[in-house]
């Protein structure tokens, strides 16, 4: 506390500087959970040195730091939060991008200049503005870094992160034959029939018909084992539950590793298996550094660091005008890239896993139902249920048109998974996210989120070793079972 009072005495320029690298401060704050301390080294230091630049830059023209460290604070905090203009704008019903661009040029053309001018223009030094401003900033860091700092002392108490050793299945193919490829496809979020009849009044059985006419078993009692997609996905990929994680945990790092590092895809890369991983938006299925390939599409950028450009001035008006894609388009583009390469898979020579986590019947709704672009202003504008509907009949097609491909194409006969992690979110959920409490959910709600899609095509295999309430974790023992 004696360095936080010195520096107040003193009134050394600090603000600046913690407005700099407060937006990824406050994101990791939320999200620490979830992530490591290393995910802020870029997001912090980056935009730091851009603010000592600006500073000294300011102070050397108006040679006062105090007015130039108020200054570089005002145009940092109007430039992190231009993004959120949008935003609010849209909550007053204001969806068109150009409003909310006349709002931002207001504040850049107007309050911005107006304040600088006014700073500039003032007598008085500024000293005790700049005490103020520093205590609160410092007040804000501290205050922010409590939580980090509780998981970060839990996880030095937990003993240093260790490589994740995965289960290995010993895989053990018919001699002679050829390996089949193996799809894994997980739906996000895409409900079982008779959930999606119930909750969205929507007949989902021509495409249960579909599947069932291409040779798929279509499991009619399916439920998903967790209620979240990393548990879920992490469950299903080591082919058991979670036995050993502490529920009680916030701490969702390990499953990270876990992963990354599965048994499914560490037994098939043993048996010879190419895996090919594609990925999503997620950062948790973005990439995975074991995959033999990578397919994504746009910029390597991770999610964290994305999240924090998206709010910034230049990045959220080029979006909102449509000359950069912004979130929705950027989806919309990654789900057809993702699509017609997974159709591409075929024309690989070696055996090959697919794993594809596709976000589709997922938020940011971006489907009209013939697969068209749906503009973020019109999907703001309709009901989660009419969004949801119109995406989930748009990924209908696209699954059809891929699985007739991937049938076509292929010399062997493929495996394929067709599968989602967990269903739609109930409406409940939807409006208090993080504070739902799982224990006092409705058995509606249970089968609102519960009730998932869960087909299999095994070709040659002996079908009776599914039923109807098979679940995930259960997947890749009886494909192992029946192939290997």
């Amino acid at each position: 506390m004696s360095a936080v009072w010195a520096v107040l005495k003193k009134s050394f320029v600090v603000h600046p500087f913690i407005v700099a690298a407060f937006p990824a401060l406050a994101l990791y704050y939320y999200n620490a959970q979830d992530l490591r301390l290393s995910v802020l080294v870029l997001p912090v230091l980056v935009p730091i040195g851009l603010a000592l630049l600006m500073f000294l830059i300011t102070w050397s023209i108006c040679g006062n730091p105090y007015k130039s460290g108020i200054i570089v604070s005002l145009f940092l905090a109007l430039l992190y939060s231009s993004g959120h203009v949008f935003n609010v704008a849209s909550w007053y019903g204001i969806t068109s991008p150009y409003l909310g661009g006349v709002i931002l040029f207001l504040i850049w053309a107007v309050i911005f200049p107006g304040s600088a001018y006014l700073i500039l223009r003032t007598r008085k030094t500024l000293r005790y503005p700049t005490i103020i401003l520093n205590s609160i900033f410092i007040f804000m860091l501290l205050s922010y870094s409590v939580r980090t700092g509780i998981y970060e002392v839990k996880r030095l108490s937990a003993g240093p992160d260790s490589p994740v050793i995965p289960a290995t299945v010993q895989l053990d193919p018919a001699e002679g034959e050829s390996l089949p490829d193996i799809y894994y496809i997980i739906m996000d979020r895409y409900g079982r029939a008779d959930s999606l009849a119930n909750f969205y009044d929507y007949d989902n059985g021509y495409f249960v018909d579909y599947l069932t006419d291409q040779g798929f078993y279509v499991a009619s009692e399916s439920t998903a084992n967790y209620v979240r997609t990393l548990l879920s996905i992490t469950s299903s990929l080591n082919m058991d539950y979670l036995r050993d994680i502490d529920p009680e945990s916030e701490d969702m790092y390990p499953l990270n590793l876990r992963l990354q590092n599965n048994t499914v895809q560490h037994s098939l890369q043993q048996a010879g298996y190419e895996y090919i991983h594609f990925g999503s938006w997620w950062e948790q299925t973005r990439q995975n550094e074991l995959a033999d390939v990578n397919i994504n599409y746009g910029a390597k950028v991770d999610e964290f660091s994305e999240l924090i450009l998206a709010t910034t001035m230049p990045y959220s008006v080029c979006a909102e005008m449509g000359i950069i894609e912004d979130n929705y388009m950027r989806q919309w583009k990654r789900t057809l890239f993702e699509f017609e390469q997974l159709a591409a898979v075929p024309e690989n020579d070696n055996p090959t896993f697919v794993f594809a986590h596709l976000l589709v019947t997922h938020p940011p709704y971006v489907f009209e139902a013939d697969g068209s672009f749906l503009p973020s202003e019109e999907s703001h504008q309709r009901t989660d249920r009419d969004n949801y509907v119109s995406q989930m009949t748009a990924a209908n097609r696209l699954l059809e048109e891929l699985i007739g491909q991937i049938l076509a194409k292929s010399e062997v006969d493929p495996i394929i998974i067709l599968q989602a992690d967990e269903g739609p979110y109930p409406p409940r959920l939807l409006d208090e996210n993080r504070q739902f409490n799982w224990d006092t959910a409705t058995s509606a709600e249970l089968r609102h989120k519960m009730g998932i899609l869960n087909a299999y095509y095994l070709p040659g295999g002996d079908s009776s070793a599914l039923y109807p309430t098979i679940t995930p974790i259960n997947t890749f023992r009886v494909v192992f079972n029946l192939y290997f």
